[in-house]
């Protein structure tokens, strides 16, 4: 039994590389597109743009994580059928509020940024919340089943499809931000069909055995996972927004491609979580040494990957830069080295933070993250007027190391609570 959960665990893992392996160049592909053709200005307005537009997909995320967990907990049984329509159900709702929302607010957000310029290009990019909340939905589902060679489809399509959208229709119709929404609107949708046609011709969603419902419990387990996602969106972005209240663009420019790259190298951790984590789920006396040993391994993977990284970024940093993105770009070099210790703090993160999600403990780590968030705009607001891009950098290096070590004392409560009770 053992061997089969190894086999099953290897196999997942390795869908789960080959989806970030396809995911981040075509990331990267994309930014140095954008940034080479937009020039510094208009690159610069864009990361502004995006950074806001970033924070309403994590929020249109809601329901997400709390339907990996419940997939995941339901997944081989004859409940599942009605989970995964439960949810679908959930996300429609989910879905069309906020991207609603987004569309009628986008004129007072604006003027709240003062950014007029953005009215029209929010409305634009209200479909593209609506699209996003639905790939991400069914990537988290994919995830749940233990089927991640579908979130490789899906999420190979979605990149691929967005490079290729981007140098059609800028070079063929023009360089305007609008065009960046259109051509992102039409691959998401391309991306979609193909995650619909895959749960559904693999899963049945007719006639569940179940009489259940299954909306209630997903919709309040993601209460307290939207507070996480909330302040993480808030978090994560809260740099940007500050730097282009604070500074300008040219330096929101800088940092964007400088951040662009360290929150992309998490997920080499997200994909060695994506085939292991959802394990985690169905924690108890009988299993506790064998998933304190996988734990164990997943952090001494992390290290062996991560610490050469960080040490190359330190190296590579000041020629990579200009080489890449140009000399335009040179700016962006102090702040990608700083935040590599970000990037280190993370990963961390990464393996903590799931598997607190999948203990039912997700109030707890929104607490958590509440704490850095606050800490992280406090040292924003003190250091960015001096250092501009470099300062938003070590605020965000800084405020996310206590977030990760209350995250490993309530993981280390966790096992050794459940320790106990086995004695």
């Amino acid at each position: 039994m053992a061997s089969k959960l190894k086999k099953k665990l290897i196999k997942e893992t390795s869908w789960g590389i080959a989806t970030k392996a396809i995911v981040f160049p075509m990331f990267f592909l994309i930014n140095i597109f954008l940034a080479r053709t937009l020039g510094p200005d208009l690159w610069g307005a864009w990361s502004y743009f995006f950074s806001i537009l970033t924070i309403t997909f994590l929020f249109v995320m809601f329901g997400v994580k709390a339907t990996i967990k419940f997939v995941a907990q339901h997944n081989y049984t004859e409940e599942l059928p009605k989970v995964l329509k439960d949810a679908l159900i959930l996300r429609v709702g989910i879905s069309s509020v906020f991207a609603l929302g987004f569309f009628l607010l986008s004129t007072p957000l604006a003027n709240l940024i003062g950014r007029p310029e953005f009215v029209s290009l929010f409305r634009w990019a209200s479909p593209i919340v609506f699209l996003t909340g639905f790939v991400e939905h069914f990537k988290g589902v994919f995830t749940g089943l233990h089927r991640i060679k579908f979130n490789f489809f899906t999420s190979g399509s979605e990149f691929s499809l967005k490079l290729l959208f981007l140098v059609l229709f800028l070079t063929f119709v023009g360089i305007s931000l609008k065009n960046i929404i259109l051509a992102f609107g039409v691959a998401l949708l391309f991306s979609l069909t193909v995650a619909m046609g895959l749960l559904y011709k693999n899963y049945s969603f007719s006639s569940p055995t179940s009489s259940a419902s299954y909306l209630k419990d997903i919709f309040q387990y993601s209460l307290p996972l939207f507070v996480i996602s909330a302040g993480f969106a808030i978090a994560t972005e809260v740099d940007t927004l500050m730097l282009g209240w604070l500074a300008n663009d040219l330096a929101v420019g800088d940092y964007a491609i400088a951040k662009q790259l360290v929150t992309k190298l998490p997920h080499i951790s997200y994909a060695l979580a994506m085939g292991t984590m959802p394990v985690f789920a169905q924690l108890n006396r009988d299993n506790l040494a064998d998933r304190q040993k996988l734990f164990t391994r997943l952090l001494k993977i992390n290290s062996l990957l991560f610490f050469p990284i960080v040490l190359g970024i330190w190296v590579l940093a000041s020629w990579a830069i200009p080489l890449i993105y140009g000399a335009a770009y040179v700016g962006a070099v102090y702040p990608l080295q700083i935040l590599s210790v970000y990037v280190l703090v993370f990963t961390f993160s990464v393996f903590f933070n799931q598997f607190l999600d999948y203990q039912g403990l997700a109030k707890r780590r929104a607490i958590n993250l509440l704490f850095s968030l606050f800490l992280n705009i406090g040292l924003n607001y003190w250091l960015i007027p001096i250092y501009g891009a470099t300062g938003a950098a070590v605020s965000t290096s800084i405020s996310y190391f206590p977030y990760l070590l209350l995250n490993i004392w309530e993981t280390r409560k966790v096992f050794k609570d459940l320790a106990a009770s086995k004695a």
